[in-house]
């Protein structure tokens, strides 16, 4: 499952993270859960790769309990300088 939506970019777009993990990920929470709107999930093996661009620094928590209610476990989250353009797999 590839889940490609494109993410805002710029200046005031927000900062970039990469949420890592195992588990799974509902397709359908893309467009159901609103952390997930303009996020990528790509399923690599037994891990989850989350790309989005955070406006809201408050919502990283809210972010990390969404993703743990639909079966990810997340091991790390880190900033990153860029996102993905999109993938496919």
């Amino acid at each position: 499952m590839t889940l490609s939506i494109p993410v805002q970019r710029g200046p005031l777009a927000g900062v970039n993270y990469v949420f890592r993990g195992s588990g799974r990920i509902p397709e359908q929470a893309n467009g159901t859960v609103d952390d997930f709107r303009g996020m990528l999930v790509i399923p690599v093996g037994d891990e989850v790769i989350v790309f989005g661009t955070v406006t809201d620094q408050g919502s990283i928590s809210r972010i990390l309990r969404t993703l743990e209610a639909l079966g990810m476990r997340v091991d790390s989250v880190h900033r990153v300088r860029e996102l993905p353009e999109y993938a496919t797999i």
